[in-house]
């Protein structure tokens, strides 16, 4: 069975193989921000920290979102109801602060001048 770790909380589960990682953090009992869970508001977004060739591939609705909002669409960020769990992986849930899915990439409100 594949293992899924949530950081920062350092919780980690055996999940059965295909399992959303969305569905993996609900079971788990870690906290993670999502609306719709269908691929259209990009609330669930996650990094993947290790194992991102242990994660189904990328459709092309998810592509076309990511890149909507600004987030990488190499698969170091992922939508987590969309992700599928094939073997070991390591996601990142803070960094579902540091965007918004409105917008895409949180902006420095830092004026230099």
């Amino acid at each position: 069975m594949p293992r899924i770790e949530f950081r920062p909380d350092n919780r980690s589960a055996e999940v059965d193989e295909k399992t959303k990682i969305l569905l993996c953090a609900r079971k788990a009992g870690v906290a993670i921000r999502f609306a719709c869970a269908s691929c259209r508001c990009g609330t669930c977004a996650v990094r993947i920290l290790d194992g991102k060739d242990n994660l189904s591939p990328m459709k092309e609705d998810e592509t076309k979102l990511l890149t909507r909002l600004s987030l990488p669409a190499d698969g170091t960020v992922r939508l987590s109801c969309q992700t599928r769990i094939m073997g070991d992986c390591v996601v990142d849930l803070s960094f579902q602060n540091e965007y918004d899915s409105d917008i895409g990439m949180a902006q420095d409100d830092d004026d230099d001048e």
